[in-house]
């Protein structure tokens, strides 16, 4: 097993961040340094088990791939970014397709991440999604997925915490309180889809891939992570890291 040079700082200086980026995220340049900060803590995670450096990696889901661009800077991966709309500018090293249709041969990455997007794929394509992940991933390799559990608050997007409700509920709720336009007519329209801690383990346990850990990536309360019921309460993100046998 291969261990991470990475250290978090303790968990007060963890929870102090967190509610700074919570409150001035869009304040100058500090949505950058919450995305490398959650990069630094995706590396304690992931590097005790492979170190990236000079890596194939393959984000799935990246968007623009801004992940990609840091993680390629930091660890001089070759890292591919793969979204069906990645916007006006992004990663150079980025391939538009779907997560349930990856153009890429068998056997390829050392390690597939999929980050926050699960809750965005259609169910009738979120098993052939991680069946994907796991063809293109060597044999040896990993998998990283995070997940924000249906029942926790910070699921709905820009529908939350009313995502549990009806969608047009949810959505005079959300436009009332916090002043937002929702633009669309039901969870399909606003491409939200329910995913639950339960569901991602069948899916990982069919495709194919062993479940090697899981964590809290936010609260960092990783115990809770293997409570049926409360996990899909409490924890706002859940990881899995996986291994292909």
């Amino acid at each position: 097993m291969s261990r991470s040079k990475n250290k978090l700082p303790n968990i007060f200086v963890h929870y102090s961040k967190l509610i700074y980026f919570l409150f001035n995220r869009f304040k100058g340049n500090n949505y950058q340094k919450m995305r490398e900060y959650f990069t630094y803590i995706f590396l304690s995670e992931i590097e005790k088990y492979i170190i990236l450096n000079k890596k194939k990696i393959l984000d799935i889901g990246g968007a623009s791939g801004t992940f990609c661009k840091i993680l390629s800077k930091l660890r001089k991966c070759d890292a591919t970014n793969l979204d069906p709309s990645p916007g006006k500018k992004f990663w150079k090293n980025t391939v538009i397709a779907f997560a349930d249709k990856i153009p890429f041969s068998k056997n390829v990455f050392d390690l597939v991440i999929c980050r926050g997007v699960f809750e965005h794929i259609p169910p009738e394509k979120q098993q052939p999604s991680i069946n994907e992940m796991y063809r293109v991933t060597k044999h040896g390799g990993y998998g990283y997925i995070v997940i924000p559990p249906w029942y926790n608050p910070h699921a709905g997007h820009g529908l939350k915490p009313f995502h549990l409700l009806p969608f047009n509920i949810a959505k005079f709720l959300r436009e009332l309180i916090f002043r937002n336009k929702i633009t669309g007519h039901s969870y399909e329209e606003v491409v939200l889809y329910k995913i639950t801690c339960k569901k991602m383990e069948q899916m990982i346990k069919k495709s194919g891939f062993q479940i090697v850990e899981t964590l809290d990536t936010h609260l960092r309360l990783h115990f809770l992570t293997k409570v049926p019921i409360l996990r899909e309460i409490l924890i706002p993100a859940v990881a899995y890291i996986i291994i292909k046998r």
